[in-house]
């Protein structure tokens, strides 16, 4: 499914990549469908531009190639008064918000339905874990963010997951680059519609999405 990013007319900056893709072997089929893969990134856009743009999950649709629909079901503060509700996913120490959402995406004629909880630390990190569907046992993933100077940031990406099928493992491993690459370069092409939003004083807001 092609994605769907408005065109901004800006060559973005370039960045400097660092990533690895971990095969953590075993002899059951549990082993053999579980993949973690991380990523090092730098990139010319200051912290809270990237952070913003990781946590709006409600806009991912916007801008995500695959990403079909995006939408935040519920949204608390995680350090309120008198804690989560009883049998609520507890929040990590620190996190300034949690989220429930949904995502749906669609690539290669499949398509599935992600339910996760969202943590935030302002500024400093996303982590998010999503239920089991129809393709995926698990699914965690984290960006933590890092100021290199008042305009650049690194970018620590690492997803953990467990595929049902073998088929689509093999799948990833041979797109993995790609769909990653892709992934990446959208939330910088988004970052750069942020700024020049915030340079036009947030005029245009409908246009910007």
């Amino acid at each position: 499914m092609p994605a769907r990013v408005r065109s901004i007319g800006a060559r973005l900056p370039a960045a400097r990549i660092h990533s690895r893709s971990l095969f953590l072997p075993g002899l059951s089929a549990k082993g053999q469908k579980y993949r973690t893969f991380e990523q090092q990134k730098v990139v010319q856009f200051p912290v809270p531009t990237i952070y913003g743009a990781v946590s709006d999950v409600a806009r991912y649709a916007d801008f995500l190639p695959w990403c079909t629909a995006s939408r935040v079901l519920e949204r608390r503060q995680a350090d309120g008064p008198g804690g989560p509700e009883p049998g609520a996913h507890a929040a990590e120490p620190g996190a300034s918000e949690e989220l429930l959402t949904e995502v749906e995406v669609g690539y290669m004629g499949l398509a599935a339905r992600f339910g996760s909880t969202v943590t935030l630390l302002r500024d400093r990190r996303v982590h998010s874990v999503s239920e089991p569907n129809e393709f995926l046992d698990s699914l965690n993933f984290t960006w933590e963010f890092a100021p290199i100077g008042p305009n650049r940031a690194r970018i620590d990406l690492r997803l953990d997951f467990e595929l049902k099928n073998v088929e689509h493992v093999l799948m990833w491993d041979t797109l993995q680059d790609r769909v990653v690459g892709e992934y990446l370069s959208c939330f910088q092409r988004r970052c750069a519609q942020l700024q020049q939003r915030d340079a036009a004083g947030g005029v245009g807001e409908r246009q910007w999405g």
